[in-house]
């Protein structure tokens, strides 16, 4: 098997078993069982038959045992382990420690015991803004390899989501009683979900040094027309999501093909064309609780005459969502450096994409998008989207264009 094909498989099965994570950690279990789910995911994906969690008592200074897997002896479920504030502020937040990291530290050394019995060998401090509320402590992997540096990114990613889980179960508990507070108790485990997207979103984006944040303004691009045109709320988080990963194929293409700053040969060009159908072939793997995110993604990069790819679909095949993201996607590209030219200024980004309504890009979708930051540049919007991406660009000469353009 190619090191493409491997690495495809590894994030296909990473995505996965993250999906599968998130699903458990916002189901309706009690936390013990929703966490000794979730560590049956994490031991699967990672090939390690022990595992456990503890739940940070900060009044005790100690962290108690909550959950554990392939461990048989009951005295291990009277486990504590104390830490104190200085030792806590020492511990790198949601990532792994090796036992050698941790060898030599006052926390180690009281609790070196207990570490031997749970046969531990990554250790991960779980905090959520800035607040300790756990840890997991992982056993050897089968065969003993040690764990890859992509490993521990993924680790890093379930780390963030289960210190949310964690201090989510907290505020439960502590506001059971308080009807008013569900809904927003609600809403933070639905965030498991992005905060997992966009770790991903983030690591994409980062293969290309010129492309930072690219997909998250790409997403809130893309939010800010689908609010426009009247998407329901739960549309609006889907064609976000899709906006967080309609490059998530790039992830796989030679990163000396995105970084070239020469022109592309055409065995260049086929190599990068590929990812919107590879990041289809991930994301139709997901059981996403949003519909279309994986088409969108898949023909993000067609026209309405039927010159993109991967298929070549003209205008009454594209969706409003294909057609939003075909344009920001773009948009962005105009407006950020590129290894092969500097940004486009605004007018003239404004004026590419004018000139390419009817061919490229939809003519409702392409008003839309800037009759909105015309309005956010007057003042009229109170929350702009679009403004604060653009803080670097030439605003005067836009304003004057496009008062003068009937949108």
């Amino acid at each position: 098997m190619t090191n493409k094909k491997l690495d495809l498989k590894r994030l296909m099965f990473s995505m996965a078993s993250l999906a599968d994570l998130g699903q458990e950690a916002t189901s309706s279990k009690d936390l013990s069982a929703k966490m000794k789910a979730a560590l049956y995911v994490i031991t699967g994906m990672f090939s390690v038959p022990s595992a456990a969690l503890f739940v940070y008592h900060p009044h005790r200074h100690e962290l108690e045992l909550l959950v554990a897997k392939g461990h048989r002896d009951k005295a291990l479920q009277e486990i504590l382990l104390p830490i104190v504030s200085e030792q806590i502020k020492r511990l790198r937040p949601n990532d792994p420690h090796t036992t050698r990291d941790l060898a030599g530290s006052a926390f180690f050394e009281r609790n070196r015991n207990e570490f031997s019995k749970l046969q531990t060998r990554i250790f991960i401090p779980l905090f959520v803004r800035g607040e300790f509320v756990g840890a997991v402590a992982l056993g050897r992997k089968l065969g003993g390899a040690p764990f890859r540096p992509a490993e521990k990114d993924v680790l890093r990613v379930i780390a963030h989501q289960m210190a949310i889980t964690l201090h989510n179960a907290r505020l439960f508990l502590a506001l059971a009683n308080k009807a008013a507070e569900n809904k927003k108790l609600y809403t933070s485990m639905q965030r498991i979900y992005h905060d997992t997207i966009e770790a991903f979103a983030a690591a994409i984006d980062a293969k290309d040094e010129y492309t930072k944040d690219h997909s998250y303004r790409v997403a809130s691009y893309a939010v800010a027309i689908a609010r426009e045109l009247g998407w329901k709320k739960r549309d609006l988080e889907g064609i976000y999501i899709a906006g967080l990963l309609h490059d998530i194929g790039k992830i796989i293409v030679d990163v000396k093909v995105i970084n070239k700053g020469a022109t592309l040969t055409a065995p260049e060009i086929r190599e990068i064309r590929k990812h919107p159908q590879i990041s289809y072939n991930i994301l139709s793997k997901i059981k996403f609780p949003w519909r279309n995110i994986e088409k969108f993604v898949l023909h993000h990069h067609e026209r309405l005459d039927g010159k993109g790819y991967p298929h070549s679909l003209k205008d009454a095949e594209l969706s409003d969502g294909v057609k939003i993201l075909a344009l920001v996607d773009a948009f962005d590209a105009m407006t950020s450096d590129r290894p092969y030219r500097d940004k486009l200024p605004l007018v003239e980004a404004f004026q590419e994409v004018m000139r390419c309504q009817g061919t490229q890009f939809d003519e409702k979708i392409t008003n839309t998008f800037f009759n909105l930051l015309s309005r956010e540049l007057s003042g009229e919007v109170k929350e702009p989207q679009i403004l604060p991406h653009l803080q670097n660009m030439d605003m005067g000469s836009f304003k004057a264009l496009a008062s003068g353009y009937t949108m």
